[in-house]
């Protein structure tokens, strides 16, 4: 690695407990150091900061940049490295959910996380674009865009969170949704549909626990037949990182989806809220360079 560049949100991991909980721009230094990685760490207190830090770094013949934050860092930085192959990107895990970290088989553990990125494995991966904008775990329909949208409150030290999503989807009642694949149409009463790029969303959520981040297309799952208590008790199932199978869920693969719905419904993709239906989502196929974890094999890394 020519140039290592780190950029650190400096507000990460203050409400993490463990060690990657406040952890310090020193300390990231330390840690990289005791793997033989000569780094320059960038801090970052906005994402204006991120960006421009991001910018600068690829100016400058940065081969790789590592993302040291929460999803919402790695998500930020991703952004800007698409399309650029030329350039890896690296993660340091110092949030509380670290789901793209989980699907690329990156460790927790900032030691050794940062083992894995002096390991220097990399793969390319797809990457997802719904309605205009990026991302890297999962798009969706109903149900679940209403449930994340309290689910991302966890990232922020809600930890009750969880319990909330679970009432939002009590609450939920199924609806009519037509969903356009690549070489078929069905229509359905669902109370939600996911177009994921990779296993995890929400609060480690395995909605596509097949999910492959290297084969340019997503796993389209549509959830319906559910009663209230089977529904809250597969959620559960699935919560951080744990596999359920369920006979009420139906899986499709395809490069484009369209969801349209006979009335509006809430639409989301990651952490960004849509608007409602209709939601138009793109596989690019290849588009980002990552370091993974010695897990990650057939596009994907094993469940915890």
């Amino acid at each position: 690695m020519k140039e290592l560049v780190v950029i650190f949100n400096s507000n990460a991991g203050g409400k993490v407990h463990g060690p990657a909980g406040g952890t310090s721009e020193d300390q990231l230094r330390e840690v990289l150091s005791r793997h033989g990685l000569d780094a320059r760490v960038v801090p970052t207190d906005s994402e204006e900061s991120a960006k421009r830090a991001v910018t600068e770094a690829v100016q400058a013949g940065a081969e790789t940049i590592i993302a040291a934050g929460g999803d919402g860092t790695v998500g930020l930085v991703a952004t800007e490295l698409l399309g650029n192959t030329n350039v890896t990107l690296g993660i340091l895990p110092l949030g509380s959910v670290m789901n793209v970290a989980r699907m690329l088989g990156v460790s927790r553990d900032i030691e050794e996380a940062a083992g894995m990125i002096a390991a220097g494995r990399t793969r390319l991966i797809d990457v997802g674009q719904a309605n205009g904008v990026t991302f890297y775990e999962t798009a969706s329909v109903g149900l679940n865009a209403a449930m994340f949208a309290t689910a991302q409150h966890f990232e922020d030290g809600d930890y009750g969170s969880p319990l909330k999503v679970l009432w939002a989807a009590f609450r939920y009642r199924p609806a009519r949704m037509t969903v356009q694949l690549d070489s078929e149409e069905t229509s359905t009463r669902a109370l939600m549909v996911t177009v994921s790029n990779g296993q995890y969303t929400g609060v480690g959520m395995t909605v596509a626990p097949d999910a492959r981040l290297d084969d340019g297309r997503f796993d389209v799952t549509v959830f319906r037949h559910f009663s209230k208590f089977e529904l809250l008790r597969h959620l559960a199932s699935i919560t951080f990182g744990r596999r359920k199978y369920s006979p009420h869920v139906t899986t499709y693969r395809s490069a484009k989806v369209r969801i349209t719905s006979r009335h509006p419904l809430p639409a989301r993709a990651d952490s960004h809220d849509l608007g409602t239906t209709p939601l138009e989502c793109v596989s690019h196929h290849a588009a980002l360079r990552v370091i993974v974890g010695p897990d990650f094999s057939d596009g994907s890394a094993k469940a915890d």
